[in-house]
C-alpha cells in the first residue's frame, strides 16, 4: 500500500466517522456514544467540537459542520499517512 492509498482509505474511515456521528445526532441518540463518563464522539471525531446546537439548521451550523467533517477527513487521512510511513521505515530497517 503507498502512502497515497492510505492517505484515501484514512480519509474515508473519516468521513465514514463523520457520518455515522452526524447520524446518530440527528436522530437524537448519540448517547450510545458513552462509555462510563467518557464520549465517544470526542474521541473519534476530535473537531465535532465545533459543532453548533443549530448544526443542521442555520448557515453558520451547516458551514462549522462542513468545515467540522473536511478537518475530521484530513486528520485520518494524516493520520493513516504518517502510520503507513512509520510501519514501512520500522520494516525497512528489521531487515
Amino acid at each position: 500500500m503507498t502512502t497515497q492509498q492510505a492517505a484515501i482509505v484514512g480519509g474515508a474511515v473519516g468521513l465514514l466517522v463523520s457520518g455515522v456521528v452526524l447520524v446518530l445526532l440527528r436522530f437524537g441518540v448519540a448517547g450510545v456514544l458513552r462509555i462510563g463518563n467518557t464520549d465517544l464522539m470526542y474521541l473519534v471525531w476530535l473537531s465535532s467540537l465545533m459543532l453548533t446546537i443549530t448544526w443542521d439548521r442555520t448557515l453558520l451550523g451547516i458551514t462549522l459542520t462542513v468545515i467540522s467533517v473536511v478537518l475530521n477527513f484530513l486528520t485520518y487521512g494524516a493520520i493513516a499517512a504518517l502510520a503507513e510511513r512509520v510501519l514501512r521505515l520500522s520494516l525497512r530497517k528489521s531487515n
